[in-house]
């Protein structure tokens, strides 16, 4: 091996035939899984096209129009939309809020064998313990969906927007948590053996190491969060949860289709909107100067 060349003795070399056969399949594996799910669920495009179904879309969309937009039931709308939009701010402000700790320590870090050589093996039994158990809480957190957080949330504060902000936060710490894990754990391991080199513990190496490199990707999950709560917080309405949902299935059930157009509107310019402000913080962010800027705000 020439001078200079890297070459780890961890890492094998996949033999090519052996890799096409490996490719060849997983393709065809995971194309038979699709044929069977396709069958399984009888799922058949062509009855979309079916004469009943067109005639029964042509009445349903023709009765949207034309949208109602009387000031009243727009004034209704538009606070319903704003507390929509409150549900999802709240909900996912308290998600960053319990993600963070959580991801912190169900986060695994390498390096960890020096680390209980210097901290001792009760400490170390404690931080792993640590570990499974808020990646326990994520799981569960994440893996109960906001619908159901919702329906249990309801039944326990009753009808409103808390339950919404409950459920949208539990759902979310869960994703959150798993997310802000995976980024720490994905930082760059030279810059963490550094920060480790000078006697950093885990919680410096975040705080001063992994959190501002990881600063746009931490941002980027956190925004896209808040705009799949924005969507969820509309849904969580028609189970009780506060906010337009609620309405939207009140005109849906009274067949009031031209009310329901102008909720409709109201939902997709909801979304636009956190878009936009996602937008703009973003380009803030990370932009060069905005993103230094914002850093020494933190510190």
């Amino acid at each position: 091996m020439k001078r200079g060349q890297y070459s780890s003795p961890s890492i094998r070399t996949i033999p090519q035939r052996h890799f096409n056969r490996l490719s060849l399949a997983l393709t065809i594996g995971v194309v038979g899984i699709i044929i069977a799910s396709v069958y399984g669920t009888r799922f058949n495009p062509s009855e979309l096209l079916s004469p009943s179904s067109l005639d029964a879309a042509r009445d349903f969309i023709g009765g949207f129009f034309p949208p109602n937009l009387d000031p009243t039931f727009l004034n209704v709308t538009l606070r319903m939309a704003m507390k929509t939009m409150e549900i999802s701010i709240v909900g996912t402000a308290l998600a960053v809020a319990f993600a963070f700790p959580l991801a912190f320590f169900a986060t695994s870090y390498r390096g960890e064998e020096q680390s209980r050589r210097s901290q001792g093996t009760v400490a170390w039994a404690q931080m792993w313990s640590l570990f499974y158990l808020s990646r326990l809480i994520l799981n569960i957190f994440r893996g109960i969906p906001e619908l159901v957080w919702a329906l249990l949330f309801v039944s326990l504060v009753g009808l409103g927007a808390v339950p919404g902000i409950l459920a949208i936060a539990t759902h979310a710490t869960g994703t959150l948590g798993k997310l802000y894990a995976e980024t720490f754990e994905a930082a760059d391991q030279r810059l963490i053996e550094t920060g480790r080199a000078t006697g950093a513990n885990n919680l410096q190496v975040l705080g001063y190491v992994i959190l501002p490199s990881s600063l746009p990707i931490l941002l980027s999950h956190t925004l896209y969060r808040w705009e799949c709560n924005m969507r969820a917080a509309v849904i969580l309405g028609f189970v009780g949860a506060g906010g337009i949902g609620n309405l939207l299935v009140i005109k849906l059930k009274l067949f009031q289709y031209q009310d329901l157009a102008t909720l409709i509107m109201a939902t997709i310019g909801l979304v636009i909107l956190v878009d936009l402000v996602s937008q703009l913080v973003r380009g803030h962010v990370l932009d060069p100067e905005g993103r230094r800027f914002f850093l020494s705000g933190l510190r």
